[in-house]
């Protein structure tokens, strides 16, 4: 039999609960669901709507098995969700550059520039480049720095997986190589341990 509250008890806690007024200062609590779910997993609030449905394609297209496939999987997800955020705000950028906000003057002297300076008269005016230099090197170092290396990391996760998975299926797999390789101008630098370049 369930508990029933008095009349004068259920009308005290309406009351208290028109006083509450909640947290005061929701700065440090609005974004606790993320900050302790994923937000701790590298997911950030441009991905959270991406990252269930691609991690759960991801882990039943990858099938992972015991606890390092399925860390393996969880980073090959999160660098897919990081590139899918890496292509938008590099969407964005551009968008913003081809797009600069629009403003105008307000209060201040009315004063006619041409009257004093002339006018100035547009003879060709060619085609301009959609982008600025300074935009065009954000472009390309930062944005393609960032994709390449997303890139690499999710390579590298799914090439290990792939040898974890065939080495569980019974598959002889060779052991895997490490290549360092270093480009030098310089053909004294070729020789290596200090020995000179015969």
């Amino acid at each position: 039999m369930g508990t029933h509250l008095s009349k004068a008890k259920l009308e005290a806690n309406q009351v208290n609960a028109k006083a509450s007024t909640g947290p005061v200062n929701t700065v440090s609590t609005r974004y606790n669901a993320v900050k302790h779910g994923l937000l701790s997993q590298g997911v950030t609030e441009l991905d959270e709507l991406d990252y269930p449905s691609i991690l759960s394609s991801v882990k039943e297209s990858l099938k992972p098995v015991g606890p390092i496939e399925t860390a393996l999987s969880e980073h090959i997800c999160l660098c897919l969700v990081r590139l899918k955020r890496a292509h938008g705000l590099e969407a964005r950028f551009i968008t913003g550059e081809l797009h600069p906000p629009i403003s105008k003057k307000e209060g201040g002297f009315e004063v006619d520039l041409e009257e004093f300076a002339g006018k100035l008269v547009v003879i060709d005016p060619g085609i301009p480049a959609p982008l600025k230099p300074t935009a065009l090197d954000s472009l390309t170092g930062k944005f393609q720095r960032y994709e390449t290396a997303i890139e690499n990391k999710l390579y590298r996760a799914l090439h290990e997986l792939e040898r974890l998975q065939r080495g569980r299926k019974g598959e002889k797999l060779p052991v895997p190589a490490t290549v360092d390789v270093g480009l030098h101008s310089d053909h004294e630098q070729l020789a290596s341990f200090g020995n000179s370049h015969q």
